[in-house]
């Protein structure tokens, strides 16, 4: 009988096993590695729900691997965070999964299916060991994990552009990830474990003996983390690798990969360092700082973008600042709305990369300008991308607005009032790149035909002469399969869910916080 102690490592151990026997499926039966993936993403999803319910419920979870207890053994540690990050990363996978079963096919060659698979998998359990394991020099072994499987996810598309941008990603994750390295070997060197726990115990000992010492592997982690988060001005890789993956990849790094070394860096600096060292060694200021230029300067660059996908890659810059800004802040009430931001961020770039997938899927428009009447040709799929964009704004009864309150009640908290008017502007800053395209798409009925440019596939050529022939303004249902529209639909449904009635998000956050501070 396998113990619920157990059960987090095994989620990681089941969904390796299933990457590695991908690309050997792939050789067989190709058709079976997108079902099966699915199949074990799922499987863990429901797992990641008996382990929260068992952490909220009980006490948190930890695990010596092979029996070997820490500091010596490797300690598996499942609090309230870590049990809704698992969640998250198993539960929007899925959903990203369940897409993909017919927009893979039609954004990249055949014969690389059972490669992305393993890929998609790979990059799924490099998160989630990232999020549940509680000493640094695993967090170093997941974080590689979790960057290879993502630059992966982009080149596997095969384009030029593509294979650019996955170079340029993993040139600059590398970068990255040698600060960590240097982070967690000052680290090691001032305290001797690689425990968060033990660390902590340490610090709290010879913190006034070492404080350059200090400062200097929190500066590390700051920008290594801020490189592989894509904190401005770090996050130059990110807008061609978001916008050239196919759309369920896009989905997942601006979604998921991005956020979990958020959650790695905001473990290291609460556990390890705590709050006091944060606000001694004045990070906490230069991140603030960085979190207000990304709030808007990413809003700046995704308003000159004309591409779909490049927008939004922009978006996710802009957002991360927003997240920042809640670890910056300092205050419960910003931590809190930090990690609010990064559940409710997930659902609505999720929700946007996938409508922006279906769109490409049935009419072949990648740019903004496109959109005319497409409320009509794809009311469906619009409706999500409409809710999806007024929660990015932050307008009342959407996710969005619930995160965005709780950063302005953080600054108030902080003492910095003139943060809430920043949150505003970047809040109307987001409506001016989304209310156009919503505005073409319920308000304009251009006739003319589009440029959809040119497709290796046929069923590619199949949908745009189908939509050559539609006629704007007249209502139809969408013509994308239904394994496309399911996930969409859900995902817009937990927008307005988390916006009206967040209280089960915020129970697993409130918990945290009061464990952290």
């Amino acid at each position: 009988m396998v113990s619920v102690l157990e059960l987090p490592f095994l989620c990681i151990i089941g969904t390796l096993v299933a990457a590695f026997c991908m690309p050997v499926l792939a050789r067989w039966k190709r058709n079976f590695c997108a079902p099966l993936a699915t199949i074990v993403t799922g499987a863990v999803f429901i797992t990641t729900i008996i382990i929260a319910y068992h952490v909220m419920h009980g006490e948190p979870i930890r695990y010596a691997v092979s029996g070997w207890a820490p500091p010596w053994g490797i300690e598996i540690v499942v609090e309230s965070l870590s049990s809704m990050m698992l969640m998250l990363l198993s539960g929007i996978s899925f959903l990203i999964l369940i897409f993909s079963f017919p927009a893979i096919k039609h954004e990249m060659e055949h014969k690389v299916i059972g490669w992305y698979y393993t890929a998609f998998l790979l990059t799924l359990a490099g998160m989630m060991g990232l999020v549940i394991s509680n000493d640094i020099f695993n967090f170093y072994v997941f974080i590689e994990v979790t960057g290879l499987g993502a630059c992966s996810l982009v080149a596997a598309k095969g384009t030029r552009q593509a294979t650019e941008a996955a170079l340029k990603y993993l040139l600059l994750a590398t970068i990255g990830s040698g600060f960590i390295l240097f982070g967690i070997g000052f680290l090691y060197m001032i305290t001797g474990h690689l425990n968060l726990t033990f660390i902590a115990q340490e610090l709290a000992l010879v913190k006034d003996s070492y404080p350059f010492l200090i400062w200097t592997s929190l500066s590390f982690f700051t920008v290594g983390f801020g490189v592989k988060a894509a904190l401005f001005p770090l996050h130059l890789w990110l807008p061609d690798a978001h916008s050239s993956a196919a759309s369920p990849s896009s989905a997942v790094l601006s979604s998921l990969v991005v956020k979990v070394y958020i959650i790695a860096f905001l473990k290291i600096l609460l556990i390890a360092f705590g709050l006091e060292i944060f606000h001694e060694t004045f990070i906490r200021h230069l991140i603030l700082v960085l979190s207000i230029i990304a709030m808007l300067a990413g809003s700046f660059f995704a308003f000159v973008q004309i591409e779909l996908k490049r927008r939004l890659a922009y978006s996710t810059v802009a957002q991360v600042g927003y997240i920042f800004l809640g670890i910056g802040l300092g205050t419960p009430w910003g931590l809190a709305a930090g990690m609010l931001h990064i559940v409710v961020h997930a659902f609505m770039k999720t929700c946007l990369f996938l409508t922006a997938g279906a769109f490409y899927y049935q009419t072949g428009i990648k740019k903004v300008n496109q959109f005319a009447g497409m409320g009509y040709k794809m009311p469906i799929t619009m409706g999500a991308f409409t809710i999806a964009a007024f929660s990015m704004v932050g307008i009342p009864l959407f996710g969005g607005f619930i995160s965005k309150y709780g950063l302005a009640l953080g600054s108030l908290e902080a003492d910095l009032p003139l943060i809430i008017l920043v949150i505003i502007i970047s809040g109307l800053l987001n409506a001016t790149y989304y209310f156009p395209i919503i505005g073409q798409a319920y308000f304009s009925q251009d006739g003319e035909e589009h440029s959809h440019g040119h497709s290796s596939h046929a069923e590619d050529n199949r949908n745009n002469a189908h939509a050559e022939h539609e006629t704007p303004g007249k209502f139809q249902i969408d013509q994308v399969p239904l394994s496309m529209l399911v996930p969409i639909v859900i995902l817009a449904l937990g927008i307005i869910y988390l916006g009206i009635s967040p209280g089960i998000v915020l129970d697993f956050i409130n918990k945290t916080v009061v464990a952290l501070l």
